[in-house]
């Protein structure tokens, strides 16, 4: 996955879904809004407001990293995946991955109704 030019931030983290949603508007991006939802989130590192997102398989160098750091185990390694873009990388462990682009505004809700859990609407 790999959106080079846009502007992602943290929109939704429920620890209590393992769910995390990343937000991509089109008032600041581009002509349209794009969602990143992952599931099943054990482990995450990542900065609030994300200059471009590329996301992606770790090369074997950053996994010997995250394990010897302690942030991921062997039993995690499948659903690890880095994430970086201008002047930052982190990771992500997350079983699911959907993504999801239309042209809806910041503010409405997901297609995946993860707004609804953490609003409770």
């Amino acid at each position: 996955m790999n959106y080079p030019d846009r502007e992602f931030r943290w929109w939704i983290y429920l620890p209590s879904h393992s769910t995390f949603l990343l937000r991509s508007g089109r008032e600041t991006s581009g002509t349209t809004r794009i969602d990143v939802a992952f599931n099943d989130v054990s482990a995450l590192e990542l900065p609030v407001i994300m200059s471009g997102l590329t996301i992606e398989k770790p090369e074997p160098v950053k996994v010997r990293e995250l394990l010897a750091r302690g942030c991921v185990n062997a039993h995690t390694l499948d659903n690890l995946m880095t994430v970086r873009g201008s002047g930052y990388e982190g990771y992500i462990v997350a079983a699911i991955i959907g993504t999801d682009e239309s042209a809806k505004r910041f503010q409405e809700d997901d297609v995946w109704g993860i707004c609804s859990w953490a609003w409770g609407v």
